[in-house]
């Protein structure tokens, strides 16, 4: 999920109306995939996130506490700036 996205699918939403609205805000989470930022007297206090969107933030994670997996980001980067790579078309091609 890119971070454009992300910011396309916040909504903002006061403590009381959290509380009052929860069962409408979690149907509208996982049927839109939204989340929502919680607010108090204009302060972000919370973020409230279908579990699509967390465990996609958790597998981030992980992968970014590896440091085999961040060399290999790094080396595929190098490459394709070396324009060691092959396209999309030319490997599927028939």
């Amino acid at each position: 999920m890119n971070s454009l996205h992300l910011l396309n699918s916040q909504k903002v939403i006061s403590t009381r109306n959290f509380q009052s609205q929860f069962a409408k805000m979690l149907k509208n989470a996982e049927e839109n995939g939204i989340y929502y930022n919680v607010v108090r007297n204009g302060e972000s206090v919370g973020v409230f996130l279908p579990i699509h969107f967390w465990e996609s933030l958790m597998e981030d994670m992980e992968a970014l506490s590896s440091p085999n997996y961040l060399k290999n980001i790094a080396e595929a980067r190098a490459e394709y700036e070396r324009g060691e790579y092959v396209s999309f078309e030319e490997a599927f091609a028939e």
